[in-house]
């Protein structure tokens, strides 16, 4: 796997809470994480999650049950860690990560970090944010553009170490030749839409222009929030 990352604490928070790993040579995972808790415990919370979740899948072969006790293990520290510390109680953070298998492709996802993925030039959004806003969306009682500016859109209803136990969604999928996938917290999906991240990603220049791209294009629409982008390909689909 080849991956590319950027993150920008963005113009309004004094610190960053999001996490990111990009694969070692020879590991084929990447993980994006969005923290969230006061005295930052969310920069707490989202390290904690990449560093207990990427551990745990060195030291184990991957499958569906792998990733699913990777992500349990990781929200089990979190929330011990919460407990044991006043000033981290309810620290928590979402978790989106892919790994590459020969021809399958893995996605784990908590929380509302997204994971999308551009394949023969159309760009599909395979996570389902774990949110209240998509719920109503899901209900039929919000319109999706509605959502997109609702003020209670940053409200997450499923997160990693906020209770004692979680379920991630785990997505396996066959894996083609020329696939990319970005991998994004919400300070970049809540001010970019699908083609615009489509076309970003297609436009000539390097993969680190087009996560740079992203980037400033979600701070100069306002950059509310922490963003980080993370682009992941195959280990022989390096074309940009």
């Amino acid at each position: 796997m080849r991956a590319y990352a950027l993150t920008h604490v963005g113009n309004v928070r004094s610190a960053n809470e999001d996490a990111f790993y990009l694969p070692l040579p020879g590991e084929q995972f990447a993980a994006v994480a969005d923290g969230m808790g006061g005295h930052l415990a969310g920069e707490v919370a989202s390290g904690m999650a990449i560093r207990a979740f990427t551990e745990f899948l060195r030291n184990h072969t991957v499958n569906e049950e792998t990733l699913h006790s990777a992500v349990t293990s990781a929200n089990a520290e979190i929330h011990q860690a919460a407990r044991r510390d006043p000033l981290k109680h309810g620290m928590g953070t979402t978790l989106t990560a892919l790994y590459l298998q020969e021809d399958t492709a893995y996605l784990t996802h908590v929380g509302d970090s997204r994971a999308y993925l551009l394949r023969k030039k159309a760009l599909m959004q395979l996570s389902n944010d774990h949110s209240l806003v998509n719920e109503l969306v899901e209900k039929g009682e919000l319109s999706p553009l509605e959502a997109a500016t609702h003020p209670q859109r940053n409200i997450i209803t499923r997160a990693l170490g906020t209770n004692k136990k979680v379920e991630p969604d785990i997505i396996r999928l066959d894996y083609q030749a020329g696939d990319v996938w970005l991998l994004c917290t919400d300070g970049l999906s809540n001010y970019l839409r699908t083609p615009e991240i489509a076309e970003i990603l297609l436009q000539s220049g390097t993969w680190n222009d087009k996560l740079q791209s992203m980037v400033q294009l979600a701070l100069n629409r306002g950059g509310s929030d922490n963003i980080t982008a993370l682009i992941a390909l195959g280990e022989g689909d390096d074309h940009a």
